[in-house]
């Protein structure tokens, strides 16, 4: 009988977690191994729409707060959070025409920053489902599912070209139990034991979610990942720092050019911009097979990747010119 109830609690454990210990917030633990190359994060606005819980009025700015804490414990970006500064990138880039690039590019160099992004969010849900229109309410087995949703729409867009990146909305839901019962009392989101209610948990895979979003994106710009290796007459070449880049995808090859540190193509032998897949190996290594052969001035050691075309290298490369 002793076993049958150790069983049974053991696996209720594992299924809620430790019972006698609250949940952290979002981003918690030891902080991320220091990145070699940091792009910025620059917090923009953060909105909350109607279909936020009332008793939760406070919600984007928390929000905000806890995805910045959360991005900062990784170790790979440096974050701004500056008001002043978010309404001169949001002016810069409702302007049009070559000066936008331009003065997204002096912002960066006054950052001290080869690259960076602008990230915007929009809560757009944070609610219990019971209190949802019934058109859109769930059964669960003979009854409606009271479940905690979370959901944010997440913008980030590139300070160097000003172009949207990435944009998704990133939803969690969780069960929330009975409906009928207060399991937030006067708690605020921010506070310690928010983290340990229905939708605390959610935001926690929402927050989540949101980081390793943004993590991926990083590994895509250059600067980042970096090409380790590579051997004369081969297609194969080891990446370093490849970890966030997607398994099978494609990427262009780039090096900074010596007189102005900006990033330029690399070449193909047919003078086309160089470009690789990615395959990734056990134990965390990457390999990229390059789809076509580097053209013969090119050094490829050392060289970077990004998931965006290079500008062309034309006559900006230092040492001898392409000659294609």
């Amino acid at each position: 009988m002793r076993l049958i109830v150790l069983i049974t609690f053991l696996t209720l454990v594992g299924c809620s977690g430790n019972p006698w210990a609250y949940n952290s917030a979002p981003g918690q633990g030891p902080i991320g191994s220091e990145a070699a190359t940091k792009p910025v994060i620059l917090l923009g606005d953060f909105e909350a729409s109607s279909n936020v819980s009332p008793r939760f009025p406070e919600i984007a700015p928390e929000m905000k707060k806890a995805i910045g804490r959360a991005l900062v414990k990784t170790g790979k970006f440096e974050l701004i959070q500056d008001d002043s500064l978010n309404a001169d990138i949001r002016s810069i880039l409702e302007s049009h025409g070559s000066e936008r690039t331009a003065s997204l590019h002096r912002e960066l160099r006054a950052l001290g920053a080869d690259y960076g992004f602008y990230v915007t969010g929009n809560v757009t849900d944070f609610l219990h489902t019971t209190d949802a229109p019934g058109s859109v309410q769930r059964m669960r087995w003979l009854e409606t599912a009271n479940d905690a949703l979370v959901a944010i729409e997440l913008t980030a867009i590139s300070l160097q070209t000003g172009r949207i990146l990435y944009s998704d909305q990133l939803v969690a839901t969780v069960p929330a139990g009975d409906e009928v019962e207060d399991q937030y009392g006067s708690l605020e989101m921010g506070s310690y034991l928010f983290w340990s209610t229905p939708l605390g948990r959610a935001s926690t895979e929402v927050i989540n979610t949101a980081v390793h979003q943004l993590a991926a994106i990083r590994a895509s710009v250059p600067g980042v990942a970096r090409i380790a290796s590579f051997t004369d007459g081969s297609r194969s070449v080891e990446v370093d720092d490849g970890e966030q880049l997607v398994d099978g995808g494609i990427y262009y090859v780039g090096v900074a050019n010596a007189a102005t540190g900006e990033y330029i193509a690399m070449d193909d032998d047919f003078g086309r911009p160089l470009r690789l897949r990615i395959e990734k190996g056990f134990w965390g290594s990457c390999t990229g097979w390059l789809l076509s052969k580097p053209a013969v001035y090119e050094s490829l050691t050392g060289a970077t990747l990004s998931k965006s075309p290079f500008p062309n290298s034309g006559d900006m490369r230092a040492g001898t010119p392409p000659q294609h």
